[in-house]
């Protein structure tokens, strides 16, 4: 068995569609013998990841699936094996960085209050 990386692209559906269009674009991970077991099982699970809910205006929200874009075999990872990459060009170097930094702060305090209550758990 190896592992596929699949990108679906959906449209969000809301109601009678009076709104600014949306779309949904999704990285799933897909395990099969081979490129086309995985593209065809990609596609007869589309429509199952997502079902249609009401939203707080009582108007029914679906994910129409459009298609399959992207389809690339990947390997196995290892410990710290990069999946994605994104390069930056702020126009506002300081304020991106400030962000980062904000970012960075949130993570910390946030993993150190789940240590803390795993660890009342533990006594």
């Amino acid at each position: 068995m190896k592992w596929f990386l699949v990108r679906y692209i959906y449209e969000i559906v809301s109601g009678e569609g009076n709104y600014k269009p949306q779309f949904d674009e999704q990285l799933r991970l897909m395990l099969a013998l081979n490129s086309t077991e995985a593209f065809l099982k990609a596609e007869e699970m589309a429509d199952s990841f997502h079902p249609p809910f009401k939203n707080c205006s009582g108007e029914l929200v679906a994910w129409k699936f459009i298609c399959i874009a992207d389809l690339h075999e990947i390997q196995t990872p290892d410990d710290g094996a990069e999946i994605a990459s994104i390069m930056h060009e702020p126009v506002d170097v300081p304020a991106f960085l400030d962000q980062v930094e904000k970012r960075q702060v949130f993570l910390k305090e946030h993993i150190q209050l789940i240590t803390s209550e795993l660890d009342c758990f533990d006594n």
